[in-house]
Protein backbone atom coordinates (compact mmCIF):
# COMPACT_ATOMS: atom_id res chain seq x y z
CA UNK A 1 0.00 0.00 0.00
CA UNK A 2 2.34 2.38 0.91
CA UNK A 3 4.38 1.36 -2.20
CA UNK A 4 1.02 2.36 -4.20
CA UNK A 5 1.48 5.26 -2.37
CA UNK A 6 4.53 6.46 -3.38
CA UNK A 7 4.24 5.51 -7.04
CA UNK A 8 1.01 7.75 -6.86
CA UNK A 9 2.78 10.87 -5.31
CA UNK A 10 5.67 10.48 -8.01
CA UNK A 11 3.33 10.64 -10.44
CA UNK A 12 1.68 13.24 -9.93
CA UNK A 13 4.43 15.08 -8.77
CA UNK A 14 5.58 14.57 -11.94
CA UNK A 15 2.56 15.73 -13.60
CA UNK A 16 2.81 18.65 -11.81
CA UNK A 17 6.42 19.29 -12.99
CA UNK A 18 5.63 18.48 -16.77
CA UNK A 19 2.85 21.49 -16.36
CA UNK A 20 5.09 23.77 -14.68
CA UNK A 21 8.00 23.62 -17.39
CA UNK A 22 4.85 23.74 -20.15
CA UNK A 23 3.70 27.06 -18.40
CA UNK A 24 6.96 29.02 -18.66
CA UNK A 25 7.44 27.50 -22.50
CA UNK A 26 4.24 29.02 -23.13
CA UNK A 27 4.89 32.19 -21.54
CA UNK A 28 8.09 32.20 -23.57
CA UNK A 29 6.49 31.49 -27.34
CA UNK A 30 4.17 34.56 -26.41
CA UNK A 31 6.59 36.83 -25.32
CA UNK A 32 8.53 35.93 -28.55
CA UNK A 33 5.45 36.28 -30.76
CA UNK A 34 4.68 40.22 -28.79
CA UNK A 35 9.06 40.37 -29.40
CA UNK A 36 7.98 43.43 -31.53
CA UNK A 37 6.35 45.69 -29.14
CA UNK A 38 9.04 45.23 -26.49
CA UNK A 39 11.46 46.29 -29.32
CA UNK A 40 9.37 49.81 -30.66
CA UNK A 41 9.29 50.42 -26.43
CA UNK A 42 12.93 49.86 -26.49
CA UNK A 43 13.51 51.87 -29.69
CA UNK A 44 11.13 54.88 -28.70
CA UNK A 45 13.19 54.91 -25.48
CA UNK A 46 16.19 55.70 -27.56
CA UNK A 47 14.92 58.01 -29.48
CA UNK A 48 14.54 59.82 -26.72
CA UNK A 49 17.82 59.35 -25.66
CA UNK A 50 19.38 60.88 -29.05
CA UNK A 51 16.96 63.65 -28.73
CA UNK A 52 18.84 64.82 -25.65
CA UNK A 53 21.72 64.57 -27.25
CA UNK A 54 21.22 67.05 -30.25
CA UNK A 55 19.46 69.25 -28.21
CA UNK A 56 21.87 69.74 -24.46
CA UNK A 57 24.41 72.54 -24.89
CA UNK A 58 26.52 70.84 -22.13
CA UNK A 59 29.10 68.83 -22.91
CA UNK A 60 29.27 67.03 -19.48
CA UNK A 61 25.51 66.34 -20.29
CA UNK A 62 26.57 65.02 -23.21
CA UNK A 63 28.93 62.19 -22.44
CA UNK A 64 26.43 61.30 -20.10
CA UNK A 65 23.56 60.65 -22.67
CA UNK A 66 26.53 58.54 -24.67
CA UNK A 67 27.00 56.59 -21.47
CA UNK A 68 23.21 55.93 -21.47
CA UNK A 69 23.13 55.23 -25.29
CA UNK A 70 26.13 52.33 -24.98
CA UNK A 71 24.07 51.25 -21.51
CA UNK A 72 20.90 50.68 -23.81
CA UNK A 73 22.62 49.39 -27.10
CA UNK A 74 25.08 47.29 -25.15
CA UNK A 75 23.27 43.95 -25.77
CA UNK A 76 20.86 45.43 -28.20
CA UNK A 77 22.58 46.27 -31.16
CA UNK A 78 26.04 45.63 -31.65
CA UNK A 79 27.51 48.24 -34.63
CA UNK A 80 25.31 51.38 -32.76
CA UNK A 81 26.85 50.13 -29.50
CA UNK A 82 30.28 50.44 -30.56
CA UNK A 83 29.65 54.09 -32.35
CA UNK A 84 28.51 55.28 -28.97
CA UNK A 85 31.50 54.05 -27.02
CA UNK A 86 33.54 55.59 -29.81
CA UNK A 87 31.82 58.63 -29.51
CA UNK A 88 31.42 59.03 -25.90
CA UNK A 89 35.51 58.40 -26.03
CA UNK A 90 36.25 61.12 -28.23
CA UNK A 91 34.43 63.43 -26.68
CA UNK A 92 36.06 62.70 -23.03
CA UNK A 93 39.50 62.72 -24.31
CA UNK A 94 38.82 66.21 -26.35
CA UNK A 95 37.45 67.42 -22.83
CA UNK A 96 40.70 65.90 -21.06
CA UNK A 97 37.93 63.98 -18.99
CA UNK A 98 39.68 61.43 -17.04
CA UNK A 99 36.50 59.57 -15.38
CA UNK A 100 34.78 59.29 -19.04
CA UNK A 101 37.99 58.22 -20.56
CA UNK A 102 38.38 55.41 -18.93
CA UNK A 103 34.48 54.47 -18.46
CA UNK A 104 34.29 54.38 -22.66
CA UNK A 105 37.64 52.98 -22.99
CA UNK A 106 35.62 49.57 -20.72
CA UNK A 107 32.63 49.78 -23.10
CA UNK A 108 34.56 49.80 -26.02
CA UNK A 109 36.65 47.01 -25.01
CA UNK A 110 33.56 45.28 -23.34
CA UNK A 111 31.32 45.37 -26.69
CA UNK A 112 35.07 44.26 -29.35
CA UNK A 113 35.09 41.23 -26.99
CA UNK A 114 31.35 40.66 -27.86
CA UNK A 115 32.41 40.94 -31.47
CA UNK A 116 35.08 38.97 -30.87
CA UNK A 117 38.08 40.97 -31.24
CA UNK A 118 39.71 40.03 -28.35
CA UNK A 119 42.96 41.35 -28.87
CA UNK A 120 41.52 44.67 -29.87
CA UNK A 121 39.90 44.72 -27.04
CA UNK A 122 42.69 43.66 -24.85
CA UNK A 123 44.91 46.53 -26.59
CA UNK A 124 42.59 49.37 -25.86
CA UNK A 125 42.51 48.48 -22.14
CA UNK A 126 46.19 48.27 -21.49
CA UNK A 127 46.03 51.85 -23.03
CA UNK A 128 44.63 52.94 -19.85
CA UNK A 129 46.62 53.38 -15.95
CA UNK A 130 45.31 51.51 -13.71
CA UNK A 131 46.46 54.10 -10.86
CA UNK A 132 44.59 57.14 -12.32
CA UNK A 133 41.23 55.12 -12.69
CA UNK A 134 38.61 56.75 -10.45
CA UNK A 135 37.44 54.55 -8.07
CA UNK A 136 33.30 54.89 -9.21
CA UNK A 137 34.34 52.95 -12.03
CA UNK A 138 37.07 50.53 -11.08
CA UNK A 139 34.37 47.68 -10.90
CA UNK A 140 33.65 48.33 -14.74
CA UNK A 141 37.25 48.09 -14.98
CA UNK A 142 38.12 44.95 -13.69
CA UNK A 143 34.67 43.04 -14.62
CA UNK A 144 35.54 43.92 -18.61
CA UNK A 145 38.99 42.55 -18.32
CA UNK A 146 37.24 39.66 -16.48
CA UNK A 147 34.68 39.45 -19.40
CA UNK A 148 37.41 40.34 -22.39
CA UNK A 149 39.23 37.30 -21.24
CA UNK A 150 36.20 34.81 -20.43
CA UNK A 151 35.39 35.41 -23.75
CA UNK A 152 39.01 34.68 -24.59
CA UNK A 153 39.04 31.33 -23.05
CA UNK A 154 35.77 30.52 -24.35
CA UNK A 155 36.71 31.08 -28.17
CA UNK A 156 39.95 29.28 -27.67
CA UNK A 157 38.60 26.65 -25.94
CA UNK A 158 42.18 24.54 -26.42
CA UNK A 159 45.11 22.80 -23.81
CA UNK A 160 47.34 25.69 -24.35
CA UNK A 161 45.40 29.37 -24.26
CA UNK A 162 42.55 28.62 -22.91
CA UNK A 163 43.63 28.00 -18.95
CA UNK A 164 45.91 30.84 -19.23
CA UNK A 165 43.17 33.27 -20.53
CA UNK A 166 40.79 31.92 -17.60
CA UNK A 167 43.25 32.06 -14.82
CA UNK A 168 43.21 35.74 -15.59
CA UNK A 169 40.21 36.29 -16.27
CA UNK A 170 39.22 34.83 -12.49
CA UNK A 171 41.97 37.00 -11.10
CA UNK A 172 39.64 39.89 -12.49
CA UNK A 173 36.86 38.73 -11.08
CA UNK A 174 38.10 38.31 -7.35
CA UNK A 175 39.55 42.32 -7.77
CA UNK A 176 36.25 43.33 -9.35
CA UNK A 177 34.23 41.90 -6.86
CA UNK A 178 35.85 44.17 -3.87
CA UNK A 179 33.96 47.13 -5.71
CA UNK A 180 30.75 45.62 -5.45
CA UNK A 181 28.24 46.14 -2.29
CA UNK A 182 26.56 42.92 -1.17
CA UNK A 183 22.55 43.02 -1.69
CA UNK A 184 23.63 44.24 -5.17
CA UNK A 185 22.31 41.57 -7.65
CA UNK A 186 25.55 41.62 -9.62
CA UNK A 187 27.70 41.05 -6.45
CA UNK A 188 25.08 37.83 -5.69
CA UNK A 189 25.77 37.09 -9.57
CA UNK A 190 29.59 37.62 -9.56
CA UNK A 191 30.14 35.81 -5.90
CA UNK A 192 28.41 32.94 -7.79
CA UNK A 193 30.97 33.30 -10.36
CA UNK A 194 34.09 33.35 -8.80
CA UNK A 195 32.36 30.16 -6.53
CA UNK A 196 32.00 28.80 -9.52
CA UNK A 197 35.45 29.52 -11.24
CA UNK A 198 37.46 30.51 -8.39
CA UNK A 199 36.41 28.35 -5.66
CA UNK A 200 34.94 25.97 -6.67
CA UNK A 201 31.95 25.13 -4.45
CA UNK A 202 29.04 24.70 -6.18
CA UNK A 203 26.23 24.85 -3.60
CA UNK A 204 27.42 28.41 -2.28
CA UNK A 205 27.65 29.07 -6.08
CA UNK A 206 24.20 28.33 -6.55
CA UNK A 207 22.63 29.87 -3.64
CA UNK A 208 24.20 33.46 -4.87
CA UNK A 209 22.53 32.40 -8.40
CA UNK A 210 19.15 31.87 -6.64
CA UNK A 211 19.44 35.29 -4.28
CA UNK A 212 19.75 36.81 -7.88
CA UNK A 213 16.62 35.37 -9.02
CA UNK A 214 14.65 36.36 -5.62
CA UNK A 215 15.95 40.23 -5.79
CA UNK A 216 16.18 41.41 -9.63
CA UNK A 217 13.62 42.46 -11.33
CA UNK A 218 12.17 39.25 -14.19
CA UNK A 219 13.25 41.07 -17.43
CA UNK A 220 16.67 42.42 -15.93
CA UNK A 221 19.84 41.38 -17.40
CA UNK A 222 21.12 39.97 -13.97
CA UNK A 223 18.30 37.69 -13.98
CA UNK A 224 18.62 36.68 -17.15
CA UNK A 225 22.57 35.80 -16.60
CA UNK A 226 21.92 33.70 -13.05
CA UNK A 227 19.24 32.05 -14.64
CA UNK A 228 21.43 30.97 -17.39
CA UNK A 229 24.28 30.09 -14.86
CA UNK A 230 21.81 28.38 -12.62
CA UNK A 231 20.87 26.23 -15.95
CA UNK A 232 24.67 25.00 -16.24
CA UNK A 233 24.88 23.79 -12.98
CA UNK A 234 21.94 21.86 -12.94
CA UNK A 235 23.27 20.73 -16.50
CA UNK A 236 26.37 19.61 -14.46
CA UNK A 237 24.45 17.95 -11.69
CA UNK A 238 22.85 15.96 -14.14
CA UNK A 239 19.21 17.23 -13.40
CA UNK A 240 17.89 18.25 -16.82
CA UNK A 241 14.65 19.34 -15.91
CA UNK A 242 16.72 21.58 -13.81
CA UNK A 243 18.69 22.77 -16.66
CA UNK A 244 15.23 23.64 -19.14
CA UNK A 245 13.40 25.21 -16.81
CA UNK A 246 16.17 27.96 -15.95
CA UNK A 247 16.98 27.86 -19.61
CA UNK A 248 13.45 28.44 -20.33
CA UNK A 249 13.39 31.40 -17.35
CA UNK A 250 16.79 33.21 -18.89
CA UNK A 251 15.41 33.07 -22.27
CA UNK A 252 12.19 34.83 -21.18
CA UNK A 253 14.19 37.55 -19.73
CA UNK A 254 16.15 38.46 -22.79
CA UNK A 255 12.93 38.23 -24.59
CA UNK A 256 11.42 40.72 -21.54
CA UNK A 257 14.41 42.95 -21.52
CA UNK A 258 15.04 43.08 -25.38
CA UNK A 259 18.22 41.36 -25.02
CA UNK A 260 19.18 40.89 -28.58
CA UNK A 261 22.70 39.94 -27.07
CA UNK A 262 21.50 35.86 -25.46
CA UNK A 263 22.63 32.66 -25.77
CA UNK A 264 19.54 30.78 -23.47
CA UNK A 265 17.19 30.59 -26.31
CA UNK A 266 19.80 29.08 -28.45
CA UNK A 267 20.68 26.84 -25.83
CA UNK A 268 17.06 25.72 -25.34
CA UNK A 269 16.67 25.33 -28.87
CA UNK A 270 19.43 22.84 -28.90
CA UNK A 271 17.76 21.07 -25.85
CA UNK A 272 14.71 20.56 -27.17
CA UNK A 273 15.60 19.23 -30.61
CA UNK A 274 18.01 16.68 -28.74
CA UNK A 275 15.91 15.46 -25.97
CA UNK A 276 12.57 16.34 -27.09
CA UNK A 277 11.86 15.53 -30.67
CA UNK A 278 7.73 15.77 -30.65
CA UNK A 279 8.38 19.38 -29.77
CA UNK A 280 10.69 20.49 -32.87
CA UNK A 281 8.35 22.70 -34.10
CA UNK A 282 9.16 25.02 -31.11
CA UNK A 283 13.10 24.39 -31.25
CA UNK A 284 12.96 25.47 -34.96
CA UNK A 285 10.68 28.36 -33.92
CA UNK A 286 13.25 28.97 -31.39
CA UNK A 287 16.37 29.00 -33.00
CA UNK A 288 15.18 31.01 -35.83
CA UNK A 289 13.98 34.09 -32.99
CA UNK A 290 17.62 33.16 -31.83
CA UNK A 291 19.06 33.89 -35.80
CA UNK A 292 17.05 36.71 -36.16
CA UNK A 293 17.98 38.05 -32.49
CA UNK A 294 22.10 37.71 -33.41
CA UNK A 295 21.69 39.49 -36.98
CA UNK A 296 19.44 42.29 -35.45
CA UNK A 297 22.62 42.58 -32.89
CA UNK A 298 24.87 42.03 -35.73
CA UNK A 299 27.53 40.00 -33.90
CA UNK A 300 28.65 38.29 -36.68
CA UNK A 301 30.21 35.63 -34.24
CA UNK A 302 27.53 34.70 -32.36
CA UNK A 303 25.48 34.07 -35.87
CA UNK A 304 28.58 31.81 -36.92
CA UNK A 305 27.77 29.95 -34.02
CA UNK A 306 23.71 29.69 -34.73
CA UNK A 307 24.64 28.56 -38.09
CA UNK A 308 26.31 25.63 -37.01
CA UNK A 309 23.50 24.35 -35.22
CA UNK A 310 20.24 25.71 -37.04
CA UNK A 311 20.76 23.51 -40.11
CA UNK A 312 20.55 20.18 -37.74
CA UNK A 313 16.92 21.97 -36.57
CA UNK A 314 16.04 22.65 -39.32
CA UNK A 315 16.88 19.60 -41.27
CA UNK A 316 15.00 17.49 -38.52
CA UNK A 317 12.05 19.79 -38.94
CA UNK A 318 11.59 19.62 -42.45
CA UNK A 319 11.90 15.58 -42.26
CA UNK A 320 9.10 16.19 -39.13
CA UNK A 321 7.34 18.14 -41.45
CA UNK A 322 7.75 15.60 -44.74
CA UNK A 323 6.99 12.67 -42.29
CA UNK A 324 3.71 14.97 -41.46
CA UNK A 325 2.87 15.25 -45.29
CA UNK A 326 3.30 12.03 -46.05
CA UNK A 327 1.19 10.72 -43.42
CA UNK A 328 -1.13 13.14 -44.48
CA UNK A 329 -1.11 12.17 -47.76
CA UNK A 330 -1.72 7.93 -46.95
CA UNK A 331 -4.54 9.43 -44.84
CA UNK A 332 -6.12 11.25 -47.44
CA UNK A 333 -5.93 8.49 -49.61
CA UNK A 334 -7.15 6.13 -46.70
CA UNK A 335 -10.26 8.59 -45.94
CA UNK A 336 -10.43 8.31 -50.14
CA UNK A 337 -11.41 4.87 -49.89
CA UNK A 338 -13.19 4.85 -47.49
CA UNK A 339 -15.57 7.50 -48.66
CA UNK A 340 -15.70 5.11 -51.94
CA UNK A 341 -16.52 2.01 -49.82
CA UNK A 342 -18.92 4.51 -47.86
CA UNK A 343 -21.21 5.59 -51.44
CA UNK A 344 -21.16 1.64 -52.40
CA UNK A 345 -22.35 0.84 -48.93
CA UNK A 346 -25.05 3.59 -48.78
CA UNK A 347 -26.07 2.66 -52.42
CA UNK A 348 -26.45 -0.58 -51.54
CA UNK A 349 -28.29 0.08 -48.28
CA UNK A 350 -31.05 2.74 -50.29
CA UNK A 351 -31.48 -0.53 -52.53
CA UNK A 352 -32.66 -2.77 -49.80
CA UNK A 353 -34.24 -0.08 -48.25
CA UNK A 354 -36.61 0.08 -51.12
CA UNK A 355 -37.03 -3.52 -50.86
CA UNK A 356 -37.59 -3.01 -47.28
CA UNK A 357 -40.34 -0.19 -47.63
CA UNK A 358 -42.25 -2.12 -49.83
CA UNK A 359 -42.69 -5.15 -47.89
CA UNK A 360 -42.93 -2.90 -45.00
CA UNK A 361 -46.12 -1.35 -47.35
CA UNK A 362 -47.78 -4.86 -47.34
CA UNK A 363 -46.93 -5.89 -43.69
CA UNK A 364 -48.66 -2.06 -42.58
CA UNK A 365 -51.63 -3.62 -44.75
CA UNK A 366 -52.10 -6.52 -43.16
CA UNK A 367 -51.24 -5.51 -39.59
CA UNK A 368 -54.26 -2.86 -40.12
CA UNK A 369 -56.60 -5.46 -41.16
CA UNK A 370 -55.31 -7.52 -38.15
CA UNK A 371 -55.42 -4.56 -36.17
CA UNK A 372 -59.49 -4.14 -37.00
CA UNK A 373 -59.90 -7.91 -36.43
CA UNK A 374 -58.52 -7.24 -32.59
CA UNK A 375 -60.66 -4.30 -32.05
CA UNK A 376 -63.92 -6.19 -33.32
CA UNK A 377 -62.96 -9.30 -31.22
CA UNK A 378 -61.69 -6.72 -28.10
CA UNK A 379 -64.85 -4.89 -28.69
CA UNK A 380 -66.72 -8.76 -28.42
CA UNK A 381 -64.40 -9.43 -25.39
CA UNK A 382 -65.17 -6.62 -23.50
CA UNK A 383 -69.23 -6.55 -23.66
CA UNK A 384 -69.26 -10.28 -22.83
CA UNK A 385 -66.87 -9.71 -20.43
CA UNK A 386 -69.18 -6.64 -19.37
CA UNK A 387 -72.22 -9.06 -19.10
CA UNK A 388 -69.99 -11.36 -16.92
CA UNK A 389 -69.19 -8.20 -14.49
CA UNK A 390 -72.92 -7.80 -14.18
CA UNK A 391 -73.93 -12.04 -13.92
CA UNK A 392 -71.55 -12.00 -11.18
CA UNK A 393 -72.69 -9.03 -9.54
CA UNK A 394 -76.27 -10.51 -9.55
CA UNK A 395 -75.52 -13.70 -8.82
CA UNK A 396 -73.27 -12.07 -5.39
CA UNK A 397 -76.33 -10.29 -4.80
CA UNK A 398 -78.18 -13.56 -4.68
CA UNK A 399 -75.97 -15.40 -2.38
CA UNK A 400 -75.74 -12.35 0.02
CA UNK A 401 -79.65 -12.17 0.27
CA UNK A 402 -80.14 -15.78 0.47
CA UNK A 403 -77.38 -15.07 3.16
CA UNK A 404 -78.94 -12.48 4.70
CA UNK A 405 -82.03 -14.75 4.37
CA UNK A 406 -80.65 -17.57 6.14
CA UNK A 407 -79.53 -15.69 8.86
CA UNK A 408 -82.98 -13.99 9.54
CA UNK A 409 -84.47 -17.40 9.65
CA UNK A 410 -81.85 -18.61 12.32
CA UNK A 411 -83.01 -15.85 14.55
CA UNK A 412 -86.57 -16.56 13.92
CA UNK A 413 -86.58 -20.18 14.77
CA UNK A 414 -84.52 -19.58 17.76
CA UNK A 415 -86.95 -17.21 19.03
CA UNK A 416 -89.77 -19.42 18.11
CA UNK A 417 -87.36 -22.47 20.18
CA UNK A 418 -87.16 -19.60 23.23
CA UNK A 419 -90.59 -18.87 23.36
CA UNK A 420 -91.81 -22.57 22.73
CA UNK A 421 -89.77 -23.35 25.78
CA UNK A 422 -91.14 -20.50 28.10
CA UNK A 423 -94.57 -21.75 26.87
CA UNK A 424 -93.84 -24.95 28.48
CA UNK A 425 -92.33 -23.52 31.71
CA UNK A 426 -95.43 -21.68 32.33
CA UNK A 427 -97.67 -24.24 31.63
CA UNK A 428 -95.66 -26.61 33.96
CA UNK A 429 -95.86 -23.80 36.34
CA UNK A 430 -99.43 -23.42 36.32
CA UNK A 431 -99.57 -27.02 36.46
CA UNK A 432 -97.86 -27.04 40.05
CA UNK A 433 -99.60 -24.19 41.28
CA UNK A 434 -102.85 -25.54 40.27
CA UNK A 435 -102.03 -28.61 42.61
CA UNK A 436 -100.55 -27.21 45.11
CA UNK A 437 -103.72 -24.60 45.69
CA UNK A 438 -101.81 -21.90 44.79
CA UNK A 439 -104.39 -19.91 42.94
CA UNK A 440 -103.55 -16.45 43.65
CA UNK A 441 -99.54 -16.83 43.46
CA UNK A 442 -100.12 -18.40 39.96
CA UNK A 443 -102.14 -15.32 39.14
CA UNK A 444 -99.99 -13.19 40.73
CA UNK A 445 -97.06 -14.53 38.71
CA UNK A 446 -98.62 -14.49 35.57
CA UNK A 447 -99.69 -10.58 35.71
CA UNK A 448 -95.78 -10.06 36.84
CA UNK A 449 -94.86 -7.19 34.49
CA UNK A 450 -91.16 -8.35 35.16
CA UNK A 451 -91.51 -10.95 32.59
CA UNK A 452 -93.81 -9.02 29.96
CA UNK A 453 -90.60 -6.31 29.82
CA UNK A 454 -87.90 -9.33 29.90
CA UNK A 455 -89.83 -10.84 27.03
CA UNK A 456 -90.41 -7.31 25.16
CA UNK A 457 -86.38 -6.80 25.57
CA UNK A 458 -85.50 -10.12 24.27
CA UNK A 459 -87.47 -9.77 21.21
CA UNK A 460 -86.69 -5.95 20.39
CA UNK A 461 -83.22 -6.87 20.35
CA UNK A 462 -83.45 -10.01 18.29
CA UNK A 463 -85.24 -7.40 16.11
CA UNK A 464 -83.05 -5.16 15.86
CA UNK A 465 -80.05 -7.72 15.27
CA UNK A 466 -82.11 -9.42 12.88
CA UNK A 467 -83.30 -6.49 10.96
CA UNK A 468 -79.53 -4.47 10.85
CA UNK A 469 -78.42 -8.15 9.66
CA UNK A 470 -80.46 -8.00 6.63
CA UNK A 471 -80.17 -4.63 6.05
CA UNK A 472 -77.04 -2.77 7.53
CA UNK A 473 -77.47 0.65 5.74
CA UNK A 474 -80.86 1.51 7.18
CA UNK A 475 -79.83 3.98 9.72
CA UNK A 476 -77.45 5.56 7.51
CA UNK A 477 -80.28 5.63 4.30
CA UNK A 478 -83.16 6.27 6.86
CA UNK A 479 -80.86 9.05 8.35
CA UNK A 480 -80.39 10.74 4.84
CA UNK A 481 -84.36 11.47 4.25
CA UNK A 482 -84.25 13.54 7.27
CA UNK A 483 -83.02 17.20 7.93
CA UNK A 484 -79.65 18.22 9.18
CA UNK A 485 -79.85 18.09 13.22
CA UNK A 486 -82.68 16.06 13.40
CA UNK A 487 -81.36 12.70 12.25
CA UNK A 488 -80.91 9.75 15.17
CA UNK A 489 -77.90 8.12 16.89
CA UNK A 490 -78.58 4.45 18.03
CA UNK A 491 -77.15 3.75 21.90
CA UNK A 492 -74.96 1.35 20.86
CA UNK A 493 -74.07 -0.46 17.89
CA UNK A 494 -76.64 -3.21 16.84
CA UNK A 495 -79.44 -1.79 18.23
CA UNK A 496 -82.42 0.72 17.18
CA UNK A 497 -84.02 3.62 18.80
CA UNK A 498 -88.07 3.27 18.94
CA UNK A 499 -88.53 5.87 15.80
CA UNK A 500 -85.94 3.44 13.79
CA UNK A 501 -87.87 0.22 14.51
CA UNK A 502 -91.33 2.04 13.44
CA UNK A 503 -89.99 3.05 9.94
CA UNK A 504 -87.90 -0.50 10.24
CA UNK A 505 -91.51 -2.52 10.15
CA UNK A 506 -93.05 -0.03 8.03
CA UNK A 507 -90.04 -0.69 5.40
CA UNK A 508 -90.79 -4.56 5.57
CA UNK A 509 -94.67 -3.57 5.22
CA UNK A 510 -95.88 -3.47 8.69
CA UNK A 511 -97.82 -0.24 7.90
CA UNK A 512 -100.93 -0.49 10.47
CA UNK A 513 -100.30 1.95 13.42
CA UNK A 514 -101.65 -1.03 15.98
CA UNK A 515 -100.05 -3.86 14.71
CA UNK A 516 -96.64 -1.51 14.96
CA UNK A 517 -97.76 -0.67 18.60
CA UNK A 518 -98.54 -4.42 19.48
CA UNK A 519 -95.06 -6.00 17.77
CA UNK A 520 -93.03 -2.92 19.77
CA UNK A 521 -95.15 -3.25 23.03
CA UNK A 522 -96.04 0.73 23.02
CA UNK A 523 -99.55 1.86 22.61
CA UNK A 524 -100.98 3.04 19.49
CA UNK A 525 -100.86 6.77 20.40
CA UNK A 526 -97.45 6.89 20.97
CA UNK A 527 -96.76 5.05 17.64
CA UNK A 528 -98.85 7.55 16.00
CA UNK A 529 -96.88 10.45 17.55
CA UNK A 530 -93.71 8.99 16.38
CA UNK A 531 -94.69 8.34 12.85
CA UNK A 532 -96.17 12.26 12.66
CA UNK A 533 -93.10 13.77 14.60
CA UNK A 534 -90.44 11.97 12.44
CA UNK A 535 -92.41 12.72 9.01
CA UNK A 536 -91.91 16.46 10.17
CA UNK A 537 -88.33 16.02 10.47
CA UNK A 538 -88.23 14.62 6.95
CA UNK A 539 -86.24 16.73 3.93
CA UNK A 540 -89.53 15.82 1.74
CA UNK A 541 -92.81 15.46 4.07
CA UNK A 542 -94.29 14.66 0.77
CA UNK A 543 -92.79 11.27 -0.23
CA UNK A 544 -91.76 10.27 2.83
CA UNK A 545 -93.70 6.99 3.19
CA UNK A 546 -92.81 6.55 0.15
CA UNK A 547 -89.50 7.03 0.26
CA UNK A 548 -88.94 4.60 3.44
CA UNK A 549 -90.05 1.88 1.10
CA UNK A 550 -86.93 2.83 -1.10
CA UNK A 551 -84.44 2.29 1.10
CA UNK A 552 -82.03 -0.53 0.97
CA UNK A 553 -83.79 -2.08 -2.01
CA UNK A 554 -80.64 -3.72 -2.74
CA UNK A 555 -79.01 -5.74 0.64
CA UNK A 556 -75.62 -5.50 0.87
CA UNK A 557 -73.48 -7.74 2.41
Amino acid sequence: MNRLLLILSAILVCFGAFAAQEELLSQLDDAILHKGKVIKAKEAKISVLKKRLSTTLSNKQDLQTLDDLYNEYHVFKFDSALVYAERGLTLARALQDNHYTCLFTCHKAEILAIGGLFAEADECLKGLNEQQIDEKIRFKYYYTLFTVYSYWADYCNDQMYAPRYRERSHQFLSQALAYLNAGDPLYDFFQGERYVYVNKNDSLAQSHYKQVLLTAAPDSRPYAMAAFALAGQYRMAGDEKGYVDHLIKAALADVKGCTMENVALQQLALSLFENDNHDLARAQNYISSSLEDAQFYNNRLRILEISRTMPQIVTAYETMIKGQNRNLRNSVIFISLLVLGLLLTSFYIHRQNKLLAARRSELAANNLQLKELNGQLSASNHEHQALNSQLHELNQQLLDTNKHRETLASVCIKLCAKYIEKLNNYQTLVKRKIKANQPQELLHTITSNRLSEEDASTFLHNFDKAFLELYPTFIKEFNALLQEGERFTPKSPGTMTTELRTFALIRLGVKSTADIAGLLFLSNQTIYNCRSVTKNKALNKDTFDDDVMKICTIIQQ
